[in-house]
């Protein structure tokens, strides 16, 4: 496993996936702010994941309110926004392309949602050959059923930090430990 993410891959953080209003939202969202500032800094790439959905009804679509990347993480010039219709951020998307031609073998992922697309695509990761690091405390959900959003978080993270295929695997961290 490289010991070091060579990029920032941030999964559906949309006006219509984060709620500011919300605690654990808001930590979420400064905790990838911060990771952002930090990539940046060092100019290592950052891929923003856009999800576009297909499904009647849907709100994240192209023109809707709640489809653009939130505000607070707005891409700058030569990062990449690819946008995806399933949970898998690899799925029929040119993120495989994007991360190779740059050289990166080792992914930083944050965003939402923890039991779906960040999940999905932290696997799906794996199968393609790259190490990942998952910051444990920038990446959020919604609530389901009688779980709550922290036990939906703790149970992904537990559950990730043992997923490994082959020679590649899974780092769950606090983002602070992440491009420091």
């Amino acid at each position: 496993m490289s010991e070091k993410p060579q990029a920032l891959l941030v999964i559906d953080v949309q006006v219509g996936t984060i709620y500011p209003e919300d605690p654990v939202d808001r930590s979420v969202l400064e905790n990838i702010v911060e990771l952002l500032r930090r990539v940046r800094a060092q100019r290592l790439p950052v891929v923003f994941m856009q999800h576009e959905g297909l499904e009647p009804g849907d709100t994240l679509v192209p023109g809707n309110p709640d489809w653009p990347i939130h505000p607070d993480i707005v891409p700058i010039t030569g990062e990449a926004v690819l946008h995806k219709h399933s949970s898998d951020s690899f799925h029929n998307t040119e993120l495989d392309a994007v991360l190779r031609a740059r050289g990166v073998r080792h992914i930083a992922v944050v965003g939402c949602a923890t039991d779906y697309c960040v999940d999905t695509t932290c696997r799906s990761a794996l199968s393609h050959g790259y190490d990942v690091t998952l910051a444990a405390d920038a990446h959020v959900t919604g609530p389901d059923d009688d779980l709550t959003v922290e036990s939906i978080i703790a149970h992904h993270n537990r559950i990730l930090a043992q997923v490994a295929i082959e020679d590649a695997r899974i780092r769950v961290v606090p983002s602070a430990e992440i491009f420091s």
